[in-house]
């Protein structure tokens, strides 16, 4: 005989608090496992937790029979197949979840994300459904977004806590924050436990790269191009942007000068013994030797177009060339970048 929607839910749920009540420790300290691991909550309680929501909402029977088949399973399913089902169960049993849910799309994306309110629910749906959303907002790049939305996620109510901590330092990582992505990856790759591959091999190498990030110059300001080049991308010209692409003209602007003062771009001789010759006294006024009256020239007269302290294009054309010899090609866009950055500056500059 068939049982009847309701009944079934029922039935489901009273198993599902009998097998919980029988390891209610395991379900409190799921995660963590112990004050240093993160593990996943297992099938058992990751069941009784969404059930338990569920029972806050108000489908129709027709809905809560679906829900209590997802929720049977012939065999152990995945933290992954988890969490899926978890998100998917939420919209079944929530229209308003359901509509945010349908608005998280990556094909003909809305250029501005949905908005999630989560605030006020259960802990376990709003901290579970931060995670989705989070992960979201990493896959349309829009990593300051993904920060926020998953800061205010309560590790102890997640399905799967490593998901969670390689979104986060997928963020941190993109955006150079390099202190926070190596205590994020530290996190993932030494304190989580059923970690999968994919990750940890994906962490392993932020971690050398955030650890290598100042190593080189050019390195971090190609990346600051890439991210400004990102967030235009999204639409964004604020003031942030505009910070960023200022930290990258006087971050090269630096890298240019010293490359010129290597190369003796200054004039002189260049050699390491170039100030053997300098008096501990030197004269007070300059003067030809032999005469009796003062050295003085005429004043150069400075051009008003703003061309003072430049290099001439050959040597400007040479220094951009060492960039090229010695640093990968990728490098050499980023100088040309600046130069034609800087030069629309020079264009749009107001005339004196």
């Amino acid at each position: 005989m068939r049982l009847r929607p309701s009944v079934l839910y029922a039935s489901l749920l009273f198993a599902v608090s009998f097998a919980a009540g029988a390891t209610a420790a395991a379900a409190e300290t799921a995660v963590p496992a112990s004050n240093d691991l993160l593990s996943p909550l297992s099938a058992e309680v990751t069941r009784a937790r969404v059930l338990d929501w569920v029972g806050t909402r108000t489908p129709s029977s027709g809905v809560l029979d679906e829900i209590a088949r997802m929720w049977v399973f012939n065999q152990t399913p995945s933290t992954e197949a988890l969490f899926d089902l978890t998100i998917q169960t939420f919209g079944k049993a929530d229209a308003p979840t359901q509509h945010f849910l349908s608005q998280c799309r990556l094909q003909e994306a809305p250029l501005v994300a949905p908005d999630l309110k989560a605030d006020g629910q259960q802990p376990f749906y709003e901290s579970n459904l931060r995670v989705f959303f989070g992960r979201y907002l990493v896959q349309r790049e829009m990593y300051d977004e993904a920060l926020e939305v998953m800061q205010a996620v309560d590790v102890h109510q997640i399905i799967d806590p490593a998901a969670l901590l390689f979104a986060r330092a997928v963020c941190q990582h993109q955006l150079l924050m390099k202190t926070e992505g190596l205590a994020t990856l530290e996190t993932l790759l030494k304190r989580t436990e059923a970690v999968p591959m994919r990750y940890s091999s994906l962490a392993t190498l932020m971690q050398f790269d955030l650890e290598q990030a100042e190593g080189n110059p050019l390195d971090g300001i190609s990346r600051k191009m890439s991210d400004v080049e990102r967030r235009l991308k999204l639409g964004r010209g604020g003031e942030r942007v505009q910070k960023k692409e200022d930290e990258v003209i006087a971050e090269l602007d630096e890298l240019i000068k010293k490359i010129e003062d290597q190369q003796g771009g200054g004039g002189g001789s260049g050699s390491g013994s170039s100030n053997s010759n300098k008096s501990s006294s030197p004269a007070d006024e300059a003067r030809v030797k032999g005469a009796t009256a003062p050295g003085n020239v005429d004043q150069k007269k400075l051009s008003k177009d703003g061309a003072w302290g430049k290099l001439p294009p050959k040597d400007r054309e040479k220094a951009k060339d060492l960039v090229g010899r010695d640093f990968p090609s990728y490098y050499k866009d980023a100088v040309e970048a600046f130069t034609r950055k800087q030069a629309e500056r020079e264009a749009n500059a107001p005339k004196k």
